[in-house]
């Protein structure tokens, strides 16, 4: 009982830091730059694939296989993943993600892991794939917004 709480404990905590890190990145504000749409087709089939094994791998225990959390651990899919995320850009969704996650050793994946990551969350969230994968350039990512379905 005592393991429970404290994962519990752990995973309120987590949900709350991600959600100051992505307060923090929305009042940044961005560069100016030009913007993409998440519905342009950034990333592709291969790399959500591999998205989706580094997820089993290392998320699935909290948030599950088919993605819609373990009652603690939030759902990264449908109406909470669009409540969570829309009118954010990619890289708010990589850093929050990147810093925070997987609970108890935020920063531990590689940045093509966490970028991966990302690109299986768009895809289960009905994004399309395109001809060219998501990068890593964190630039790039805060470049490309997430909308809901035009």
């Amino acid at each position: 009982m005592m393991k429970n709480s404290r994962r519990k404990g752990l995973c309120v905590v987590a949900v709350a830091t991600m959600v100051a890190a992505t307060s923090l990145a929305v009042f940044a504000g961005s560069e100016g730059g030009a913007q993409e749409s998440a519905w342009d087709g950034v990333f592709t089939e291969e790399q959500a694939m591999r998205g989706q094994e580094t997820y089993r791998q290392e998320c699935a225990s909290c948030h599950l296989d088919d993605m819609l959390g373990d009652g603690i651990a939030p759902p990264l899919v449908g109406v909470p993943f669009s409540f969570r995320w829309s009118d954010l850009s990619v890289g708010d969704m990589f850093m929050a993600i990147r810093t925070t996650m997987p609970q108890g050793a935020p920063g531990s994946l590689s940045v093509s892991g966490y970028v991966d990551i990302v690109s299986y969350m768009l895809k289960a969230n009905e994004f399309p794939a395109g001809d060219d994968e998501l990068p890593t350039d964190t630039d790039v990512l805060e470049s490309i917004i997430i909308t809901e379905k035009p």
